[in-house]
């Protein structure tokens, strides 16, 4: 915005002048244009985005909940209301499970309940598919493993099966079974400025922030990794000379047990012969978020649950000089409006991929009380935070379960609700929403418009 006496026209010709001075030099050049978008930043960039529309009829969801039986009873019970896992996965399927695994404890997808969805898969009649189990935690292991944080750190709380005490305990128990399971932590292309940061794991026990270094999959490799696609990064003005904008980046990754390549934009691929052969088979996606309250969107669960696929190092903090001029997918908004990215996780979806089922499963789920200090205690891992709501709830719409997880649980809790109150349009948690169905293009946030099964 303008302020008195200065008008746009001269705010450009400071610029000009500044650059001048400054001269070709890159550096010089975004000092100037950082400078430049600090004094001309746009309003409408951080101002509450208005609520679309509801048409009653098409955005009418149902939703699945089951309540106070355990967490592999009420996956059980919002499967079977759901009419059975054959209604989603085939006999020869690829199904690929996404888990919350970079915090533990109320912050981590509860164990039992991913055991169990696995179980009902393999256990489909005539099944002859298999399940690849993955998250990006934006950690990897010294061994370059990206199966760190939750997988290796033990948990107080989410696990809810004997004898267990982390995620990764699910990799033995499949590999005694020989079940047609396998687990892939992925690991982002490129290093990180964070890297040396303690993350409340000070002697990195449980993984480095950042990548491998290796970059994003070039134009002639094929490898694991990552794509970096600039040509439909998400750009968003914010100033009168400067953009937020993320690359559109998704991940390529193969089953340790079959060789099946998955590229989460394409599909199912076999390599041979030195190139890549597309599978005429099903990929399905099931996510399975935790549900916590989040500081910079209001909530963390089924929208922004896919900040756990895409490459957390092409954009800001990332040291790669290719994405020198870009926002990660997390700091899309900051400073200022971090709800904002919501855009670029609403664009992952439309563009790369969405999930056939959501499945949160909040049986321990985490929200603060009144002036709690994040920056000392995080909130998904502290007991003081955790909160049991005893519920599974499943559906297709990410935005309807958000939203009806939002009032149903996290406000019912007696925490500090402002940030994801969505009775209060200016709260994180409602403008995040409303962001997400403004780009998607979809989604139902109004409660008379969600059923309960």
């Amino acid at each position: 915005m303008s302020k008195p006496g200065f008008g746009r026209r001269v705010l450009l010709a400071a610029g000009a002048g500044l650059l001048g001075a400054a001269g070709a030099g890159l550096f010089f050049r975004r000092r100037v244009i950082q400078t430049l978008a600090r004094m001309s930043k746009l309003p409408e960039f951080y101002e509450t985005p208005r609520l679309l529309p509801h048409d009653p009829v098409a955005d009418r969801r149902t939703i699945y909940v089951a309540r106070d039986a355990g967490p592999a009873a009420n996956v059980d019970a919002v499967l079977d209301r759901m009419g059975g896992i054959e209604k989603l996965v085939g006999v020869d399927d690829v199904v690929i499970i996404k888990v919350s695994a970079q915090w533990w404890n109320q912050g981590m997808t509860n164990v039992a309940a991913v055991k169990r969805v696995i179980e009902r898969i393999i256990g489909r009649d005539r099944f002859a598919g298999e399940v690849i189990v993955f998250e990006n935690v934006h950690f990897r292991l010294q061994n370059s493993s990206g199966l760190a944080r939750g997988w290796t750190r033990p948990s107080d709380r989410n696990v809810d099966v004997l004898g267990w005490n982390k995620l990764a305990d699910l990799i033995p128990h499949f590999e005694r079974l020989n079940a047609p399971v396998s687990f892939v932590g992925l690991v982002d292309g490129g290093l990180n400025e964070l890297a040396d940061d303690h993350w409340h794991d000070p002697k990195h026990e449980h993984g480095v922030y950042g990548g491998d270094g290796r970059g994003p999959i070039g134009p002639n490799e094929d490898r694991d990794g990552y794509i970096w696609d600039f040509q439909n990064a998400f750009r968003k003005k914010r100033s009168h000379v400067d953009y937020a904008q993320t690359p559109l980046t998704w991940p390529v990754f193969s089953s340790p047990r079959t060789g099946v390549v998955v590229d989460f934009k394409d599909g199912l691929f076999k390599r041979e012969n030195g190139r890549r052969t597309k599978l005429d088979r099903k990929l399905v996606f099931v996510n399975m978020p935790t549900l916590v309250a989040h500081g910079s969107t209001g909530m963390s669960s089924c929208c922004k649950s896919s900040m756990g696929i895409v490459d957390m190092s092409a954009g800001r903090m990332g040291t790669d000089p290719r994405v020198a001029d870009y926002q990660s997918v997390h700091h899309f908004g900051s400073p200022g409006a971090m709800w904002r990215m919501a855009g670029p996780l609403a664009h992952f979806a439309k563009l790369v991929r969405k999930a056939d089922l959501h499945i949160v499963t909040a049986e321990w789920v985490a929200a603060a009380p009144k002036d709690w200090d994040g920056e000392v205690n995080d909130a998904r891992l502290a007991a003081e935070c955790a909160h049991h709501a005893g519920l599974v709830i499943a559906g297709t719409d990410p935005v309807a379960l958000d939203a009806w997880a939002a009032r149903n649980v996290l406000m019912r809790i007696n925490a500090d609700t402002r940030e994801y109150d969505l009775n209060d349009p200016d709260s994180k948690l409602s403008r995040f929403l409303r962001y997400y169905r403004e780009v998607y293009g979809s989604g139902t946030m109004a409660p008379e418009l969600i059923s309960v099964a």
